[in-house]
């Protein structure tokens, strides 16, 4: 291949591409995923040093349209890539417990980034659907059977500690409850892991009389608490879930 071929190459022009094919669009969060990288040599020899996938979330704050790394993986050492040559690396990794799920506002996608030497790097992005662990998907059922409907899903940037610079927030609607009189909406932040899921949840009460709305103003009406739930709680009784969420929820009302 000629100087100027190697040339066009470093600039993109006839360089190596990349397409990452996933084995499917939709994942749990704790879930693998499984896929290939295919690389298509270009005009010229090319070394690539790594080969990245990065777990990607785009989501606005403060009116500003951003980007964050959610994890990252490198999946192949150092090699070289001949003119017109063909290579399929296959992968896989866990999707992290703590990954936000997809919403309207927050897509979610995995990019993969080719490293090679003095050139411009080829990437390929691929869109995924990250829906609830499946812990988290009974306890937002039986949230909803004591009569709290989901409303919405977003990102909480400045009341929870996470490894994230936010968390996401579920927030429910009481529809006609026992406790609607009380409550305005309760909202729940997940952290979910292999066996058990912490919950931590916030009731956020209506003003009934000249105390409870001088609390409302000084924002002194949203009690929160922290609870566990194991995965024999949530395995095969609802039931007992259904209970010690509205446990948690009357023991809020009454403090």
């Amino acid at each position: 291949m000629s100087i100027f071929g190697k040339t066009l190459a470093s600039f993109g022009i006839g360089a190596t591409k990349v397409d990452t094919r996933l084995e499917k669009a939709n994942y749990s969060q704790g879930e693998t995923i499984r896929g290939e990288v295919f690389i298509q040599g270009g005009q010229a020899q090319q070394e690539i040093d790594d080969i990245y996938l990065y777990l990607v979330v785009q989501y606005e704050h403060e009116g500003t349209q951003a980007e964050y790394v959610i994890s990252e993986f490198r999946i192949s050492e150092r090699f070289e890539m001949g003119p017109k040559e063909t290579k399929v690396i296959p992968f896989e990794f866990e999707l992290p417990y703590d990954s936000p799920v997809s919403t309207s506002g927050s897509p979610i996608y995995i990019k993969t980034g080719l490293d090679i030497k003095m050139a411009v790097d080829p990437t390929d992005h691929d869109g995924i659907e990250v829906v609830p662990h499946p812990f988290v998907q009974q306890v937002v059922k039986a949230t909803e059977y004591l009569g709290y409907q989901l409303e919405r899903v977003d990102m909480d940037f400045e009341h929870y500690y996470s490894r994230h610079p936010f968390v996401q927030q579920y927030h429910f609607k009481p529809t006609g409850n026992t406790f609607s009189k009380y409550i305005d909406d309760i909202q729940m932040v997940f952290f979910p892991f292999q066996h058990e899921l912490d919950i931590v949840l916030q009731v956020d009460r209506k003003p009934i009389g000249l105390m409870s709305s001088m609390e409302e103003a000084l924002n002194l009406d949203e009690k929160i608490s922290r609870f566990t739930i194991t995965y024999d709680e949530v395995k095969d009784n609802i039931s007992l879930l259904e209970s010690k969420i509205e446990y948690q929820i009357q023991r809020q009302i009454q403090t």
